[in-house]
């Protein structure tokens, strides 16, 4: 009797705090939502959210969405189709005896989750065990304008369609059903989870523009204020959680990006809420960065300590002990250090041959599919030299492998831990490793330390993939103390492609010839990675594909062979013929493109006056083009070409120029662009540049048979 009275208390103050909408019941339409045709807070919008509510309970393990989007063009009905990520299995780390679980996923009714949990998973060790989260309780309906209602019907299995991801991440997908413009769509639905989740992410903004908007955090027992007061309840664990190191977790803290002027609050039982209202939808805007990164988000974290000096210490104390345990040089690990750099008495250049050596083993990041599944948190058991007998290994592994043979070698080198910017940004203030998901080996040589990314197949000695270069992480200084770094950026002059060629245009506006596309830096290892996942004539294919996508329209591209496939110490070089209709043919003229592979370039960046996000180019580069048209005989150019110069600061620069005698042009063209990321308050000046870049490349030259010309030259 007194565990009921406990519940029935529980919810009944849960009831006074939050009303009972505010818990993902379906709500009647009003007259001015079925009639809805367009909203003038969201002009030109697919569809908004008239009310979203998201809430996380871990008492009693399961988490919810409820959502009413009104449908106001055909394409809005993509919303339509719900999407629920989840987790199938994850590790899972406490104390306590695993008393509370989550209910059956093939219950389909919106309820807390079942108190009478059965079966429990073994543990994986005495702190750890697998747990597991299920889609369940789905509910549903369509409304349409006149108000008639279409409900969805069916069982968990039957609405649920299952896309495996990497980490098993899973999306889940269900489907509303007869909608249609001007419908309404209202659903909700659970995940039930294992005692504990990780903390819960809130995206505040999604893809279209909400009305209102409800979340809700109800932690664990042992986060709330009476949590030393004894005694349970129905549903609720006697768990608690901790740290993979066995802290026991004391604090919840998060990391905001939140509207102006708002703020998460705590009720007097210790529940995290945030009420919003008009939050406009997720930027769609060209080049923009991460969007995890820049959208109105709350991302909670447990954690053992709020001092985030005192929480990246530790753990990159127990992390390092961990590296240094795995990569501990065996005998075997310095006997081929000692091998590889016999002779050598220049740590720069060891540092190159063991990079070399590492560099020749199969990577399963590209050889097992898109990816695996390796984090800077898994440092793996025993010891570094199976990558080294087996000659394979992920990347991360293998950068270990290089970590173990550069300190046999006796060189001085340190992991280094990064956020890739493909990804997210580092945060410090996120107490939460994970976010660090690549491992790179800073090499100190004379005091000044080089950062090398041997875990990235086929990136040469130095040349950091884009998205681990001027990237934030964590390392340990040499006298045990952890440091922020960020990871060097590149120049521009490290990724260059360069076009050169030779055409020869017929008097019916042919082309005929061979160019030489020349490849360093990002486009070289992108190119190289792409050869390792396909065969040759894919391969070949994709890079025509590549090739077609700039040329004229008109003109076919063979690549004929690819040099330096195999040694990422020298350029890539594509040779390629072309043939087809380059030039429009009139009575005595053709007209043809100055710039050869630019004919189809538009403006990248089109007028934005409300630009809301920084520009990402992913990484600094150099385009060169220096082609030489030779005309058909009987014909010459008309007119003088006009060549341009101009740059826009320390920004970007541009080039173009020409020369010409009696029976060739050669036109020569060449952007840099040093920038790699730029603040939205400047792109303004980055259109303004591109205008005129685009305006140059779009010019084009007329060759005028000589016969219709007037003595003198005149036409």
């Amino acid at each position: 009797m007194r565990l009921k009275v406990r519940l029935q208390f529980a919810l009944l103050l849960c009831g006074a705090l939050f009303p009972i909408h505010g818990f993902g019941q379906f709500q009647p339409p009003t007259q001015e939502e079925l009639k809805m045709t367009s909203d003038p807070q969201a002009p030109g919008a697919d569809a908004v959210y008239l009310y979203r509510e998201e809430r996380a309970d871990d008492q009693h393990q399961f988490s919810s969405v409820y959502a009413r989007v009104k449908i106001l063009t055909e394409k809005g009905k993509e919303a339509a189709t719900v999407h629920v990520p989840y987790q199938k299995n994850f590790v899972f780390y406490a104390t306590g005896d695993n008393s509370s679980r989550s209910s059956s996923g093939t219950e389909n009714h919106f309820d807390l989750p079942d108190a009478n949990r059965v079966g429990e998973d073994p543990r994986m060790d005495p702190d750890s065990y697998v747990g597991h989260t299920t889609v369940s309780a789905i509910e549903g309906r369509t409304i349409h304008p006149d108000g008639t209602i279409v409900p969805l019907t069916g069982t968990p299995a039957d609405l649920l369609k299952v896309k495996k991801g990497l980490n098993q991440i899973n999306e889940t997908t269900f489907n509303l059903p007869d909608v249609q413009v001007g419908s309404i769509v209202e659903y909700r639905y659970q995940v039930g989870y294992d005692r504990f989740q990780e903390a819960p992410e809130w995206q505040l903004q999604q893809p279209y523009f909400v009305h209102k908007a409800h979340y809700l955090f109800m932690p664990a027992r042992q986060f709330l204020p009476d949590h030393n007061l004894g005694g349970g309840g129905g549903g609720i664990s006697n768990s608690s959680i901790v740290g993979t190191h066995g802290e026991t977790m004391t604090d919840i803290r998060s990391v905001n990006i939140l509207p102006p002027g708002k703020e998460v609050k705590v009720d007097g039982v210790g529940n995290y809420y945030i009420d919003l209202s008009d939050i406009p939808a997720i930027p769609d805007e060209a080049y923009a960065p991460p969007i995890r990164a820049q959208i109105y988000q709350v991302n909670f974290f447990y954690t053992f300590t709020p001092d985030p000096k005192e929480f990246w210490q530790k753990e990159m104390q127990y992390w390092i002990k961990d590296v240094n345990q795995y990569t501990a040089p065996t005998a075997l690990i310095k006997d081929t250090a000692a091998e590889v750099t016999s002779g050598l008495t220049d740590p720069l250049e060891k540092a190159k041959k063991l990079y070399a050596l590492v560099d020749k083993f199969e990577n399963l990041d590209l050889t097992r599919g898109s990816g695996t599944s390796f984090t800077t948190d898994s440092i793996p058991r025993g010891s570094v030299e199976d990558v080294l007998q087996r000659k394979r290994g992920s990347g991360g592994q293998i950068a270990l492998l290089y970590l173990s043979l550069a300190r046999a070698a006796g060189l001085q080198a340190r992991p280094e831990r990064i956020t890739s910017r493909n990804s997210r940004t580092f945060s410090a203030q996120l107490l939460d490793t994970t976010q660090l998901d690549c491992l790179l080996v800073g090499i100190t040589i004379d005091g000044k330390e080089i950062t090398l990314d041997p875990g990235e197949k086929v990136a040469p000695f130095q040349t950091l993939h884009w998205s681990h270069a001027g990237a934030g992480g964590v390392a340990m200084k040499s006298d045990g103390k952890v440091e922020t770094i960020f990871t060097p950026l590149q120049q521009n002059t490290d990724n260059t492609i360069i076009r050169v060629g030779k055409l020869t245009i017929s008097p019916q506006g042919g082309v005929s010839g061979a160019l030489k596309v020349q490849f360093t830096g990002q486009d070289a290892l992108r190119w190289r990675q792409t050869a390792i996942r396909v065969d040759e004539d894919q391969m070949q294919k994709q890079m025509e594909g590549s090739l077609s996508r700039q040329i004229p329209e008109g003109i076919s591209a063979h690549v004929q062979r690819i040099a330096g496939l195999d040694d990422s110490n020298v350029p890539l070089v594509a040779v390629v013929q072309v043939t087809g209709s380059l030039a429009e043919r009139t009575a005595s003229r053709l007209i043809l493109p100055r710039l050869f592979f630019e004919s189809k370039e538009s403006d990248p960046f089109p007028a934005d006056k409300d630009r809301t996000l920084p520009v990402d180019m992913h990484y600094p580069a150099q385009e060169t083009e220096q082609i030489t048209y030779v005309f058909p005989a009987g014909y010459a150019l008309e007119g003088t070409p006009q060549d341009d110069k101009f740059r826009w600061e320390d920004n970007a620069a541009y080039q173009l120029r020409s020369k010409v005698d009696a029976s060739s042009i050669i036109s020569a063209r060449v952007l840099s662009r040093g920038f790699t990321l730029l603040e939205a308050k400047d792109y303004g000046q980055l259109r303004d540049f591109y205008r005129k870049v685009t305006a140059d490349d779009q010019q084009q030259l007329v060759l005028v048979a000589q016969a219709a010309q007037a003595p003198g030259g005149s036409r």
